[in-house]
């Protein structure tokens, strides 16, 4: 049952100023049309929308009470005056972390943070009751949402950390306070935002900053980023390692045989060793997050036997590496969720392990600065190096990965890239299409168009 909470606690939380009645607030919604019993409905001031302006459809849907940040003329609504209501829902959110008797997991890293999560979430479901992050919510909204759920019927809380500019990471963490931590891995991701690979590791590694006393930090010894991480915070804290191929972790594998729908490799961890078959498309990377959410998960007091199960049990997530058949030996790999310059070099990886022709569709990477054109031209240069037959490119810095490739184009147009495309594969009896881009390019559209023309 969830707890009940007055207004008037909550304005004190808040810094708040509270006007009409105190009433009790058993949940919190900053969406007007997910209204529950009991609930208070907290405007936010959004990129695109105003909150504020949909408070009359939240109390039409049952909201009780208001958190905004100006006077709303409304009569018997109770409201609480915030300076900031975003910040305010933080300060709600780490009152209830602090009320948590549980342990809590936080994860982070440039690249793999949702695949760890969900791991780790297959692992410890069945043992725990568990609260995790929704998808991606890691950012300074969706992480205080889910944060608001740590009722103490769960167990154990999964938090997924993201960030894209200076102090993410610092303000996140202080609101998770996570019990075990994982830097998953670091690389250029969002360097926009962060201005230098210095500055990510700095920020990244912040997480541990607001570890528990008696708090376990997880590293990823295969990541040059983490060593002077590593080298600090493995003086006074507990830690496990893990490694794809370093024998001197707590966690690595051995043995390792990569088919195109599956992964075998030998798990060795303090609890012994064991075969483990993973069910995905993909490579390496998935090794690594697999011993990444092993680590956590025994961190958390799982069994070899229940880490295993819950690795043979995850599925591909929508998004990343996620398979879609069209046909035999003819196959669509939707990992068009987001592209940083790591997770395409991964994707390209990836696709040079199928058999047939092999066609890279991708768009531009966003958040890169003044580095942009730079790594879209690495990107060219991974192309050349691989076995890819084809490579269609768009957006605005999509020229710069097809330049100098006669097996490669250009295109304007979402249209004109799919004309094309389909009357490629039109002709061919086995081929895999990979599709990759930064989130703003909307990749998915292009899978959808073209699954319709082919059905």
């Amino acid at each position: 049952m969830n707890e009940l909470i007055s207004l008037k606690k909550i304005s004190k939380i808040t810094n708040g100023h509270l006007i009409g009645l105190n009433l009790k607030i058993k949940n919190f919604s900053i969406n007007s049309k997910k209204i529950k019993d009991h609930c208070i409905f907290i405007a936010i001031n959004g990129k695109i929308f105003d909150g504020h302006n949909f408070i009359n459809n939240a109390i039409s849907n049952g909201a009780i009470a208001l958190l905004v940040n100006k006077f709303v003329r409304i009569n018997n609504i109770p409201q609480i005056i915030v300076e900031n209501t975003i910040l305010a829902l933080g300060k709600i959110s780490l009152w209830k972390r602090k009320k948590f008797k549980y342990n809590v997991i936080g994860i982070t890293g440039s690249t793999g943070k949702t695949s760890v999560k969900e791991m780790t979430v297959s692992i410890l479901k069945k043992k725990y009751n568990t609260i995790f992050t929704f998808h991606n919510m890691n950012n300074h909204i969706g992480v205080p949402l889910t944060l608001l759920k740590l009722y103490n019927k769960y167990r154990c809380a999964i938090i997924e950390i993201g960030g894209n500019k200076i102090n993410d990471i610092k303000y996140l963490g202080n609101l998770v306070q996570p019990n075990i931590a994982i830097i998953n891995n670091i690389s250029e991701s969002h360097i926009e935002g962060f201005k230098s690979l210095k500055n990510i590791i700095r920020e990244k590694s912040s997480i541990f900053n607001y570890l528990k006393e008696d708090g376990i930090a997880i590293f990823n010894s295969d990541d040059k980023n983490q060593k002077e991480i590593f080298k600090k915070i493995s003086i006074s804290k507990k830690f496990f390692t893990f490694s794809v191929y370093n024998k001197n972790t707590n966690f690595f594998a051995s043995n390792i045989k990569i088919f195109q729908d599956k992964i075998l490799f030998n798990l060795n961890t303090p609890l012994g060793v064991r075969i483990v078959t993973l069910f995905l498309f993909g490579g390496i990377h998935n090794i690594s997050n697999a011993l990444a959410s092993s680590a956590l998960s025994f961190a958390m007091g799982a069994s070899l036997d229940e880490i295993v199960n819950g690795l043979e049990c995850f599925k591909p997530i929508q998004g990343r590496i996620y398979p879609i058949k069209i046909g035999d030996k003819k196959l669509i790999l939707n990992d068009a969720y987001n592209a940083n310059p790591n997770s395409v070099k991964v994707a390209i990886k990836v696709l040079q392990n199928f058999s047939g022709v092999k066609i890279l569709v991708i768009g531009t990477m966003l958040e890169l600065g003044t580095r942009t054109i730079f790594f879209h031209k690495k990107v060219r240069d991974i192309i050349l190096q691989s076995n890819i037959n084809y490579t269609f490119s768009i957006g605005n810095y999509g020229k710069y990965i097809t330049q100098n490739n006669k097996k490669a184009k250009h295109f304007n147009s979402k249209e004109d890239l799919i004309n094309n495309l389909f009357s490629l594969i039109m002709r061919l009896d086995n081929y895999t299409i990979l599709f990759k881009g930064s989130r703003k390019n909307n990749m998915e559209m292009l899978i959808n168009i073209l699954l319709e023309k082919i059905q």
